[in-house]
């Protein structure tokens, strides 16, 4: 009886929610809001929500990798070595980044720890000299966040072979570029990720983001598809990504920002 009245619940909320949405959004026409979030343990997300002219939401989200994954680099070539390099384990597969780096006019070095790596701040014989991880500083709060977006933009995230050498700007990763949209070669098949976002950023342009994340939940067993596709209250959204609360935490954030009519 009380998994009924709690299923009845979920359901009333959600369709006074959808009304809310279909109703056109109650929102001013004409903003434009964007909010940040830590993502998938690897990145800075990224949601822009703007009102469009009928009152209903246009949502856009993108995601930018942290230095320790664009500043990946080949032993096998000429310029780079144990020498110059620092290591982590992701996945129990060996990466070597740049051991020097420079963001936003700023040189940090590499320091392996245990399988883990740490840029800190290099002293002045490149030395590391302590003070706060660069990904702390970078997600410790919504204006770093957005700087780190503007400064790789910028070309502000940079690589050294040597200290005080050469700093060449990071316009590239692995994958492509150094944000997630426009990185072709990033998650290409299957669901893809530019998939998984295309339904997450659908599902809020439908129905609103005013959903609590007890609501938000993925599927324990795979549908006839063979995927786990995550819900919001009872609404299959189709997306599969394991970080979908990372993302759909963001836009939630943007929203909150608009002024209403």
């Amino acid at each position: 009886m009380l998994k009924n009245v709690s299923a009845i619940l979920s359901a009333l909320f959600f369709m006074a929610t959808v009304s809310q949405v279909w109703a056109v959004s109650g929102y001013v026409p004409g903003q434009t809001t964007e909010a940040y979030a830590y993502t998938h343990g690897e990145g800075v997300g990224k949601a822009v929500v703007k009102v469009l002219p009928d009152g209903s939401l246009d949502v856009e989200i993108d995601e930018a990798w942290l230095p320790y994954r664009l500043t990946l680099v080949n032993l096998e070539s000429d310029e780079w070595s144990e020498a110059n390099t620092a290591s982590y384990v992701l996945r129990g597969k060996t990466y070597h980044v740049a051991k020097h780096i420079e963001y936003d006019g700023t040189v940090y070095v590499g320091t392996t720890v245990g399988e883990s790596l740490t840029y800190v701040k290099a002293g002045d014989s490149g030395e590391p000299v302590g003070g706060k991880d660069l990904v702390l500083l970078i997600i410790s709060n919504q204006e770093s966040m957005a700087a780190y977006h503007e400064n790789l933009r910028n070309g502000k995230l940079k690589v050294l072979t040597v200290f005080n050498g050469e700093a060449k700007p990071v316009t590239e990763s692995a994958w492509g570029d150094v944000f997630k949209d426009t990185s072709p070669k990033y998650w290409a098949t299957g669901q893809t990720w530019k998939g998984n976002i295309n339904a997450i950023e659908q599902f809020i342009e439908q129905y609103g983001s005013a959903f609590p994340q007890s609501e938000i939940t993925q599927a324990k067993e795979k549908d006839s598809d063979g995927l786990k596709k995550w819900s919001v209250v009872d609404v299959i959204t189709g997306a599969t990504n394991v970080d979908f609360k990372d993302y759909f935490g963001a836009v939630q954030l943007a929203i909150a920002q608009l002024k209403m009519r």
